[in-house]
C-alpha cells in the first residue's frame, strides 16, 4: 500500500495497524528517498533471514576454501605419490631382503592412473605381495586400506574404525569407486 506523508500524518495508528496487520505501507518521499512501515514480526523475519543468508553465505565461502586448500594440498600429494611411484618402479626381486616379488609395470601404471583420478590423495606403500597399497585415515582416528593387485578388476578394502572394529571386502578397482568409498569413509 502506497500513502502520502500527508495522509500517514493524519492517519498515522491506521497505517500502523495495518502494517502491524501484514501490509507493507510505503510512504514516497522527495528524490526517492522513501520510507517503508513494517510490522515487527516482518522486520524480524527480514532480519533473520539476512543472518540465514550471511550463513550460508560464509558456509559456501569456507566450502569454497576448504576446496582450494584440499586441490593444493592433493597437487602436492599427488605429485609426491608419483615420485612414490616411481620409486616402487625400481625395486627388484627380493626388495625388503625377505623375498618380496618386483612390481609389475602394468600395476605400477594403473596405480598411476588411479592416483590422477583421485579426489582425495592417499599415501601410498608397497607391499610384500606385490600390491599397491592406499591408506588413509579420518578425523575419527579411523584408518582404512586399498589394495590393488595386478591384474584385478576388485580391490580389497580394510577398515579399522577408532572402537576397534574392523570391515573387510571389495570394490572395483576404479577411481570412481574409490572416491566414493573414500567419500563415505571421510563421510
Amino acid at each position: 500500500m502506497i500513502v502520502k506523508q500527508m495522509d500517514l500524518r493524519s492517519n498515522i495508528r491506521k497505517y500502523f495497524d495495518i502494517a502491524y496487520e501484514g501490509e507493507t505501507v510505503i510512504v514516497p518521499r522527495k528524490q526517492d528517498h522513501n520510507v517503508v512501515i513494517i510490522s515487527e514480526d516482518e522486520y524480524n523475519r527480514l532480519t533473520q533471514a539476512g543472518r540465514l543468508n550471511d550463513y550460508a553465505q560464509a558456509l559456501s565461502e569456507l566450502r569454497d576454501r576448504k576446496k582450494r586448500l584440499i586441490n593444493e594440498r592433493g597437487s602436492s600429494l599427488r605429485s609426491h605419490n608419483a615420485d612414490k611411484l616411481s620409486a616402487i618402479r625400481s625395486f627388484g626381486a627380493n626388495w625388503n631382503g625377505n623375498g618380496a616379488p618386483a612390481f609389475s609395470a602394468k600395476l605400477i601404471d594403473s596405480v598411476g592412473t588411479l592416483i590422477a583420478e583421485l579426489d582425495i590423495q592417499p599415501e601410498i606403500f608397497p607391499t610384500a605381495m606385490g600390491t599397491i597399497q592406499l591408506e588413509y585415515d579420518n578425523s575419527r582416528h579411523d584408518h582404512m586400506e586399498i589394495e590393488i593387485a595386478d591384474e584385478s578388476p576388485e580391490a580389497e578394502v580394510f577398515t579399522v574404525k577408532f572402537n576397534g572394529e574392523e570391515e573387510y571386502g571389495y570394490i572395483p578397482a576404479s577411481a570412481d569407486a574409490i572416491n566414493d568409498k573414500v567419500l563415505d569413509f571421510y563421510g
